[in-house]
Parts: C-alpha cells; structure tokens; sequence
C-alpha cells in the first residue's frame, strides 16, 4: 500500500455509481464499491455492467498515475475483454489493475474484481490510447 489518501470518485459514472479510488500509484490502481439497489440486474444480482465499468476505470487509472497533476496523460480505452467468474456474494468488491507493458501511445492493463470474501468475480485484460486528458471534453 503506498502513501495515497483514498477518495470518493465523484467525476461522471464513476461518481453516480458511488466508486472510490483506495490506491494509486505507478502502474496500479485499486478502486473499490460499495453495492446496493441501485447496482442491481433484474434478477437481482450485481450487475455485469457495473463490473466492467468497475474494471474500465480500475485499468484507466493505473496506466496514468502521475503525482503533479498538469503532467498526467489523458486515455481512451481501446479494447476491453472480461471474463466473469463467480456471482457476487458480498456487499463490496474490489478492482486491483495493473499495468502490464506500457508505450508512447498505448498500455496494456490487467485486471481482477474481488469481493469481500477473496471470491474472483472476474478478470479482464485492457488496451488504452494516451490521448490528450481534454481530448473527450464535450461542451
């Protein structure tokens, strides 16, 4: 665990879906969500939405990290593959991402979504373009 100080992601989708980002550093990302109702399938189960979009930001961050913000790169995801595992059974889970290999214009991350008991939800492999971090502004 590094010195980060965990916070609420509050920008877009990650914030409506209530993630916080618990570590950051170089090539790693830790974010995790607490579930309720508004998380939920039709059958009432997590989701597979809410996951990958769990697994999307995860791998977003670790490829980017960078402590003076007006230095950080922007990214877009380029390809994104996730295989579920097992049925959520607890009230939070976990995406640790890492980098893999990392270029001037792409990353290559890996990801695995826990809950609170160690079950493997799933895994994912990402591919992300740097990109200008105004490039996706919309007005």
């Amino acid at each position: 665990m590094s010195n980060f100080e965990p916070r609420n992601l509050t920008e877009g989708l990650n914030g409506v879906l209530g993630f916080k980002l618990i570590d950051w550093q170089k090539d790693f990302a830790q974010i995790e969500v607490k579930l309720d109702e508004r998380h939920k399938n039709r059958q009432g189960g997590v989701h597979g939405g809410v996951i990958v979009t769990l697994i999307d930001a995860a791998t977003g961050y670790c490829g980017v990290f960078e402590p003076e913000v007006n230095k950080r790169k922007g990214n877009v995801t380029v390809s994104l593959t996730t295989n579920f595992l097992n049925p959520v059974k607890t009230s939070t889970i976990t995406c640790n991402a890492r980098t893999i290999k990392s270029g001037k214009k792409l990353y290559f991350a890996s990801a695995q979504v826990t809950d609170s008991d160690n079950n493997i939800i799933a895994k994912a492999e990402a591919v992300y373009a740097y990109v200008d971090r105004n490039a996706q502004r919309t007005k």
